[in-house]
Formats: C-alpha cells, structure tokens, sequence
C-alpha cells in the first residue's frame, strides 16, 4: 500500500515518535495558547501587578535555567525521557493552583514556582530529540510538530479569551492546565528513552559546555550573538502587556486576536524555518530571524492603536518559531551526542544569565524613559548581535551534526 505523501519524508524509525510527539505537541499549544498570552494582561489589569512584577513573571523561566548545568550533569547517566515528563507535567499542574491566586504576589509566585520546575526538562528534552530524529530530517519533523503546537495554540488563545470574558481566570487556567498534563504524558509515549551517554569511554564532566565556551570558536559566536537576540526580546516583554494595557487600552478580546496573529505566522514559520536550517545552519537562521524580529519592536513604537499591533504579533510569532529550532538544533549541532546534554544546559544556563536581569531592565527603563525607548533599545541589542555574526565569520560555513564546519 502507498504511503501517505507526508510519511514518505519521515524515516521508518522515527515514526512512531513522530505520531507521539505530535499529539503531545497538539495539546501542549492548547494549553500554552490559553494561558500565556494572559497572564500579563490579567496581573497587571485584574490584580493590579506591578511593571515588576510582571518583569518577575518573565524572569522566572531564567531562574529555573540557572540549575540547568546542574540537572544536565545529574541526567547525563541515566535514561533521559523521565527527566523530559516530570518536570514539564508537574509545572503544568502547578497553574491548578490559581484557584487559588486572589492576589497578585500569590499570582506571580505561582507561575515563577511552575516556571522554574518546567525549565528542568529542556536538556534531556534535546537529548530526547536528538535520538528521535535524524539530523538530516530533525529541522523539518520539529517543524510540523510545531505546526501542531500552533494550531493547538490558536485554539487554546480563542477559547482563553473567550472563556476569560465570561469566567474568572481562576476556573479557566486550572481548567487547561489539566489539557497541559494530559500534553506531557502523550510524549511519554514518544518510545525513545535517550540512553545514559556516558556509556562506554566518555567519563560524565561537569563543565563540558562551558570548556566548549573557551575552545570552540563557532559555538562562543553562536552564543553570543543568540545571547543578545534573546536580550533584546526580554527587555520588551514586561513592557508589552503594560504599554498594551495603559496606553492602548487592549481588551482581552484583542489580546486573543494576537495572540492568533502571531500563531498562525508561527505555524508556517515552523514550516519554513525548519526546511531553511536544515539547509543552511543556525547562523544564516539566526540572521533571518533578527531581520523579521525587528518589525515588532518598529510596529510597537509606532503604534497609536491596536489593530496595528497584528503586524507585531505575526512579526514575532514568525521569529519566535525560528529562534526556538534554532537554539535547540544547535545544542544539538555543536555538541557531541555524549555532551549534548551539557550543551544544551549550557544554553539554557546564558539564557538564565540574560532573562533574570532582562526583563527588569526593561521594566527600569520604561519607568524611567517611556515604554517606546525600550522598544529602540531592543533593536540596537539586535543590530550588534547581526554586527557580531557577521563580522566574527558566521556565515563562511556549514555544520556537521558533531560541530564541525563542513
């Protein structure tokens, strides 16, 4: 029997934890989409959050990060799917508590809590990856699971916004974070364990990644240059909701509306990004990127309502799909299979060093200069990390799946 058009591009093996990571992926937007696009619209408008506060709420995935050496290193001889599951199920059943939540503190230190046991998953998450799919292929099947995870997003962002309107957030995310969890045990199933790496010679060392810091060339300008993309995006994020809310005056409705914006131009950012670094690499990807990303930081400074702000929400929604299949693919591309884990902490370990100031930074200076300047100073972080990548030679070649140029 012929096979579908869209199995005859996925590897035999690979399969199976295609359809698992897919339906995974499918309800993990769902509940991505109905909660994160309003949890700063509904602090600073119902509880009446602080600009820090919110800033905390962004900075809480980084403290998380901070451990991620630690938890990289702690995995690295043993099975990694456990390490995958529990955290990502347990941080999402944390939002149940916002039954709870009546005011603003309590509300922020519950998405700090189940942000910092969730970012515990991403290194033996890039391992698990890493195994599932073959490398010539992984840019793509990471794409069309994202697809996925988009239009599991643009569902979850219309009925949260709709469900909003008409209950209180405190029924509503508990009610999807119980879709979250259902999410993470669907990828359970994904029937790859990613074996202990330290099998055999490759002794476990602490600092892998960050001696790769000082040794490798091309991975040290990788870094850095996504080290600052990632700043600039920071900055802006407390700032957003409250510019949306105090001087636009967005309803949640409207937030939805971009919310959907933004995932639809993810779900062929997906697509397209996927097939682009598998052909290109992570340098040209990381320049296409910035290039599309500044649009939104324009639109916002510019704006004097909110329907302009859909310009924004699909300019971001397009390069956030490419900045997140770009850092993961390169923890994986850069590293050895046995320091995949190290380098994919290492990751998450600068974006911890960058998104615990960040996001009050940006909250600092839109207190002190207008939420517009920092919306310019986000794209004069990008201007230098293209300046960086360009000059430091990161176009000049191609990578192999262990680092090398090729």
């Amino acid at each position: 029997m012929r096979l579908p058009p869209i199995w005859q591009v996925i590897p035999g093996r690979s399969r199976e934890a295609f359809i698992w990571d897919a339906r995974s992926g499918f309800l993990t937007g769902v509940f991505f989409g109905a909660v994160f696009p309003f949890l700063g619209v509904i602090a600073r408008r119902e509880l009446g959050a602080t600009v820090f506060m919110i800033a905390a709420l962004t900075a809480a995935w980084s403290v998380g990060n901070l451990f991620s050496p630690i938890t990289a290193h702690f995995i690295r001889r043993r099975v990694k799917l456990p390490y995958v599951v529990w955290p990502s199920a347990l941080g999402r059943a944390s939002y149940a508590l916002m039954a709870l939540a009546v005011v603003a503190p309590s509300f922020v230190t519950i998405c700090a809590v189940a942000a910092v046991i969730t970012a515990q998953s991403s290194p033996a998450y890039a391992a698990v990856i890493r195994d599932a799919y073959p490398v010539e292929r992984r840019g793509m099947l990471m794409g069309m699971v994202r697809v996925l995870v988009v239009a599991g997003s643009i569902i979850g962002a219309l009925a949260g916004g709709f469900a909003l309107e008409r209950l209180s957030y405190r029924w509503v995310f508990p009610a999807f974070a119980l879709v979250g969890v259902v999410g993470t045990l669907a990828f359970s199933r994904i029937g790859v364990r990613a074996e202990p790496e330290d099998s055999g010679t490759a002794p476990a060392r602490f600092g892998d990644g960050f001696r790769a810091l000082a040794t490798d060339r091309r991975f040290r300008l990788y870094a850095a240059c996504f080290f600052l993309y990632g700043l600039g995006n920071l900055l802006m994020m407390p700032v957003i909701p409250v510019f949306q809310v105090d001087t636009l005056n967005i309803s949640t409705r409207w937030v939805g509306y971009l919310a959907t914006s933004a995932s639809l131009l993810g779900m062929a950012g997906y697509l397209l990004w996927g097939r682009y670094l598998d052909r290109h690499g992570p340098f040209r990807l990381l320049l296409s990127v910035i290039a599309v990303a500044a649009i939104a930081p324009i639109t916002y400074y510019l704006a004097q309502d909110v329907p302009v702000l859909v310009i924004a929400a699909a300019a971001q929604g397009l390069a956030g799909a490419g900045g997140e299949l770009g850092y993961i693919n390169a923890a994986m591309r850069f590293g050895p299979r046995e320091a995949v884990v190290s380098y994919a902490g290492l990751f998450a370990f600068l974006q911890a060093i960058r998104g615990i100031p960040g996001p009050f930074i940006g909250a600092a200076l839109s207190n002190s200069f207008g939420p517009r300047f920092v919306f310019l100073v986000a794209l004069g972080c990008w201007a230098l990390s293209v300046t960086i990548l360009l000059v430091g030679g990161g176009l000049r070649a191609g990578m192999k799946e262990d680092g090398t140029a090729g």
